[in-house]
């Protein structure tokens, strides 16, 4: 949304005042821009992750029934060897160690959201924002003393 000049005539330069206001205006709605495509990504990412949390929950229940079936069977043929007790306890410490190292790498794909587009683009508009440096290598600041 720019402001347009409030003078018609063709040599009309904008004042100082009409340029910080035209200038508000145009931070105000590039910043609204940026927030609206980070909510964009945001909800992309949400919805990705309910679909995944709803095909977990769907399928959690076979895989259990399935896992306890083949703990019992893995106990039961250790008991050749060990008896029957030894045989499960060791089966079901085999179950904590391996069980703990998947925890702990699934806890570590829980980071925060990359924001990839939103961080690019406002990237861009900080450099486009940021003064040129000048080109003798000294800055604008030290010309002033």
């Amino acid at each position: 949304m720019s402001t347009a000049p409030t003078h018609k005539t063709p040599n009309h330069r904008p004042g100082t005042a009409e340029l910080l206001v035209q200038l508000a205006s145009e931070l105000g709605n590039l910043l609204s821009r940026h927030v609206a495509l980070a909510k964009l990504e945001l909800g992309e990412t949400a919805r990705r992750t309910g679909l995944g949390v709803a095909q977990i929950a769907a399928c959690a229940p076979l895989v259990l029934v399935g896992y306890a079936f083949l703990n019992a069977a893995a106990a039961l043929a250790l008991a050749r060897w060990l008896p029957l007790a030894a045989a499960v306890a060791l089966v079901g410490l085999l179950n904590v160690v391996v069980g703990s190292v998947g925890v702990a790498l699934a806890a570590r794909s829980f980071r925060r959201p990359e924001l990839a587009d939103s961080v690019m683009e406002l990237e861009r508009t900080v450099h486009a924002l940021a003064p040129a440096p000048p080109s003798n290598g000294h800055s604008a600041l030290e010309h002033r003393s």
